[in-house]
């Protein structure tokens, strides 16, 4: 039976976190992080299932062809250097990061599916990117998303939306 997991947390500068390496974390890559002029290796790590990078459909032009003819993990390095190249303040507040346990019962191919139900009806569909992967640990299938704290404009990023 299905453990019911939903997660929401952000990646913030004030507590030692980055957007990029998170980004190289879950994709299992090597990512360059541009802000600390540094390589984040995580290639050795496993379990990664499948990965998207996902905009919505009014992209902007600028982040369209940022990601063009990049592989996901490419288009997330690019991505998520520039939200951290946009963010000045030592303590900014970078992404959402949200983990989701999937159902042991549904197949890989299915839980895909789901995820990209949900991706599409509450994320794209809000304006966002979804930047996602799904790991399998044994017994443990679960995905990873982050998408912006800021809405895409056409020339970057918007004001953050305090609720």
């Amino acid at each position: 039976m299905a453990v019911p997991h939903f997660s929401v947390s952000v990646v913030a500068r004030g507590s030692g976190r980055s957007a990029v390496l998170s980004a190289a974390y879950r994709h299992c890559a090597k990512m360059e992080f541009e802000r600390e002029a540094r390589t984040i290796d995580y290639t050795r790590k496993q379990g990664l299932l499948h990965e998207e990078f996902v905009v919505p459909a009014d992209a902007p032009e600028w982040l369209r062809s940022m990601i063009a003819d990049r592989s996901v993990a490419g288009a997330s390095e690019a991505f998520w250097n520039k939200v951290e190249g946009f963010e000045k303040r030592s303590d900014a507040q970078l992404a959402k990061d949200v983990t989701i346990a999937l159902p042991l019962e549904l197949t890989v191919e299915q839980n895909i599916a789901l995820m990209r139900d949900f991706v599409e009806r509450h994320i794209t569909a809000q304006g966002m990117i979804a930047d996602w992967v799904y790991h399998d640990a044994p017994g443990n299938p679960h995905v990873h998303l982050m998408t912006t704290l800021r809405p895409l404009t056409e020339d970057g990023f918007g004001s953050k939306k305090v609720a």
